[in-house]
């Protein structure tokens, strides 16, 4: 009888925690908060990142930021305050979206107002491009430079009239005396030794010796055409050599005129 009477005695002052079963409804119920996702920040007092709140990046496009802000309302649809605070957060995320995007805008068009206050640089008139080319291309003779070359080439004429048969001499060295004037005319004089020796080869300029060329072709033309006009209206037969005479004279007189204004290498810009 005593054993049972401590028995009871054990159980009245044993915590009641020992005898408490926890219920499953209970225990369901705690679980579901745990997993439940936790708040987002909220803008107190405007402290808060908006874009934390609606969980998007400062880059956001407004498509994003609308998308971001109704799944957040979904899933709080019965917090009001938490409505209140996504509300707020969009309102200042779009806000500051709409400030970058008026900043831009307004950058563009100082931007072009900039632009337009520089003045593009006159165009020059057709007359100065071609009066500038007109002295690359035609160089009036010095003195000294008209005396060398009709002294040379016009007294070989002279000396063919003179010695009929150093004619076919006197029109191979005045063409090629005319070569030369036309293609050095404006170059810098070749440097000599104290013997008079050239002391520099210079290598040759293709299109300004091709032009050379041309010029000449285009004089002996000339010539040959304008001999053989004043032969035909010589009557009978002409006296020998004067052909050849008088095509001397029109090659050298026609080689002269560009030996003396024509610059061969102001036509092209890359020599």
């Amino acid at each position: 009888m005593a054993s049972l009477r401590a028995a009871v005695l054990a159980l009245l002052v044993a915590p009641a925690h020992v005898f408490m079963v926890p219920a499953r409804p209970a225990m369901a119920h705690m679980r579901a908060s745990v997993a439940r996702p936790r708040p987002l920040l909220a803008l107190a007092d405007g402290e808060a990142d908006p874009y934390r709140a609606l969980g998007i990046s400062e880059d956001a496009g407004y498509d994003e930021i609308n998308s971001a802000f109704d799944e957040l309302s979904e899933s709080y649809a019965g917090d009001a305050a938490r409505l209140s605070s996504l509300e707020a957060a969009k309102d200042k995320v779009v806000n500051n979206l709409l400030q970058r995007r008026m900043a831009g805008a307004a950058a563009s068009y100082e931007g072009m107002l900039a632009r337009e206050d520089v003045k593009a640089p006159p165009k020059t008139p057709i007359w100065e491009i071609a009066n500038d080319y007109r002295k690359r291309v035609i160089a009036i003779p010095s003195p000294k430079y008209a005396l060398q070359v009709v002294g040379l080439m016009g007294g070989l004429a002279v000396c063919a009239w003179i010695a009929p048969s150093t004619a076919q001499t006197t029109v191979l060295v005045n063409t090629v005396s005319g070569m030369g004037f036309m293609y050095n005319r404006g170059e810098a004089e070749v440097p000599r030794d104290d013997f008079g020796q050239i002391g520099e080869i210079r290598p040759m300029k293709p299109k300004p010796f091709a032009l050379t060329c041309a010029i000449t072709a285009f004089v002996w033309l000339l010539a040959s055409i304008r001999t053989n006009r004043m032969l035909a209206m010589i009557p009978g037969t002409p006296p020998k050599g004067l052909a050849l005479l008088l095509r001397t004279t029109f090659v050298s007189a026609g080689l002269i005129i560009p030996a003396l204004f024509i610059r061969v290498t102001g036509f092209f810009n890359d020599v």
